[in-house]
């Protein structure tokens, strides 16, 4: 079951992309990349951006505390029966999706950047801006030139399908 602590002040955009980042509280990685998605969320605002959180200690409480301690401006949802899980395949947090909800389509599927090589090794700088590229060749109606990144994050605990 899908829940969520939808605190934004709009409606869901009609004719817009969603764009979901599996995250969790407790994973640095998804700490460390708050304020690039409070950035990106402002530079699309045609665009649905929705934090999923697949992790089964999270909480509407704990969500609350997440958004206000990384003054996120965006939807927050629980998915601890893993139905966004499931549906994209995702593994780590934090992994983005990019899905076109009119054709159901995955447009765009991995990492943020490639500012992490691995779990505690971050870059000294980006060489690979994977989804603000992805958004970009969206936005120009181009091909996207690489629709699918390997993320680096904290392992989402799989439960089993349905």
């Amino acid at each position: 079951m899908l829940l969520g602590l939808n605190t934004s002040t709009t409606e869901p955009k009609a004719d817009s992309l969603d764009i979901y980042f599996f995250v969790a509280e407790t994973c640095p990685i998804c700490q460390y990349y708050t304020a690039k998605i409070n950035q990106i969320a402002n530079d699309n605002p045609t665009h649905n951006v929705i934090l999923i959180f697949p992790n089964s200690l999270s909480s509407e409480e704990t969500m609350a505390k997440f958004k206000k301690k990384y003054k996120l401006d965006v939807e927050m949802r629980l998915d601890t029966d893993h139905e966004l899980v499931q549906k994209f395949g995702a593994t780590v947090t934090p992994e983005v999706v990019v899905h076109d909800p009119k054709s159901d389509s995955v447009l765009y599927q991995g990492r943020i950047d490639d500012n992490y090589a691995r779990v505690g090794q971050r870059k000294r700088q980006i060489q690979s801006d994977d989804l603000v590229d992805a958004l970009n060749a969206i936005q120009n109606e181009t091909p996207i030139a690489t629709a699918k990144t390997s993320p680096v994050g904290c392992y989402i605990s799989q439960k089993s399908k349905k």
